[in-house]
């Protein structure tokens, strides 16, 4: 397929601009900590600057690749994630926070789930496309996609990492939803996976606990540590914010500060006018997205770049929603901007191949496109 090699400037924009911000808010978010574990305030900065510096690299890489490629190593794909999360499971770096979710590469680490999150969008999308004349039927269509899916987000599940398994899930749900499966078998899903949630949530003290501080949040106003200190940023913020560089909460006060609850550090210094912005930023990556998936005439293309778009818009909403107070505690990354070298790499390549798929579109607004 040929591309005309134009980069969309809508997607890139807004990407770039997130990045580029993270690099003072994770400087700013980060300086006492890592004073305190690592003798050095500049250290978790210099490591995020230079994944930022590699992921814009990745960006321009990957856009360049014809995202067709992706069809013919698609279900390879699929299987070295299955083996990356059972050898997670089996001999992964852990616990962390109670669960096993890292494997250790000499100095580096790496999440397998960062990678399965985006090799599952691609599966599903090839799966929806290679049976988009019988994706309606049960046992022929259907039930071999959802298979998949449910293999992938189980196996994150038990990890265990409950929000990262609910975003894949919804995400590939959604993408099925726009295929021509029937709503019934989709809604036959959701029935049968209930009580399964809900006995997993029963098991899991970590997940009760952060559901009851919720609760006594809403109803009498008490809340956890980590969502008091995160409220109390937003309120210290105001309007205009108190200043890069100011944070209060950062002086461990908010406990991750530079990953998890950034937005909040993003809400004290740059106040209410910084978060709009921001979030402004995710919209506009939402819609853009949205948009060249309507656009994209490929099947493979448009389901691809569709689940992109809910993959990375999803877990910004996700973050921002927790550290607001309106969700309970997840530990969901904030794309882009939180510290975290294996989440910012993957989404990165993954916002190449969005840019690809746009670069590949029948239709092009002239207007809204750079060379």
């Amino acid at each position: 397929m040929k591309s005309n090699n134009k980069i969309d400037i809508w997607i890139l924009l807004p990407v770039l601009l997130l990045m580029i911000f993270s690099i003072g808010v994770v400087y700013s978010a980060s300086s006492s900590f890592s004073l305190e574990k690592f003798q050095d305030s500049n250290y978790l900065f210099k490591q995020h600057l230079i994944k930022i510096i590699f992921s814009i690299v990745v960006i321009f890489v990957v856009a360049r690749i014809d995202y067709v490629y992706l069809e013919s190593i698609a279900k390879p794909l699929i299987w070295i994630s299955v083996a990356l999360l059972v050898f997670t499971l089996v001999s992964g770096k852990g616990p962390i926070k109670g669960a096993s979710r890292w494997i250790n590469l000499g100095p580096l680490s790496f999440q397998p789930s960062e990678f399965v999150r985006y090799a599952v969008i691609i599966y599903v999308a090839l799966l929806l496309t290679k049976k988009k004349d019988y994706i309606d039927l049960l046992y022929r269509g259907y039930l071999p996609v959802i298979f998949y899916v449910l293999m992938i987000t189980g196996l994150i599940l038990i990890q265990p990492n409950f929000s990262v398994s609910s975003i894949i899930f919804a995400t590939c749900m959604i993408m099925i939803f726009l295929s021509n499966a029937k709503i019934k078998h989709i809604v036959m899903t959701l029935f049968a996976l209930l009580p399964v949630a809900v006995l997993f949530i029963l098991s899991k003290d970590y997940i009760q606990d952060r559901i009851s501080s919720f609760t006594e949040y809403q109803s009498s106003g008490t809340t956890s540590y980590q969502l008091q200190q995160a409220l109390i940023g937003f309120g210290n913020g105001g309007l205009f914010g108190i200043g890069p560089g100011n944070s209060n909460q950062r002086e461990f006060f908010l406990p991750e500060a530079h990953g998890d609850f950034i937005f909040s550090i993003i809400g004290e210094e740059y106040g209410f006018i910084g978060t709009f912005i921001i979030l402004s930023l995710y919209f506009i990556i939402l819609m853009r997205g949205l948009k060249i998936a309507k656009q994209t005439k490929d099947e493979f293309g448009k389901y691809l770049a569709f689940g992109i778009t809910m993959m990375i818009t999803l877990n910004a909403i996700v973050n921002m929603a927790v550290a607001s107070g309106v969700i309970p505690t997840t530990g969901v990354t904030l794309p882009f901007v939180s510290y975290g070298g294996t989440s910012i790499i993957f989404t990165a390549a993954a916002i190449g191949v969005l840019l690809n798929i746009s670069s590949h579109r029948d239709e092009i607004d002239e207007g809204l496109i750079i060379e």
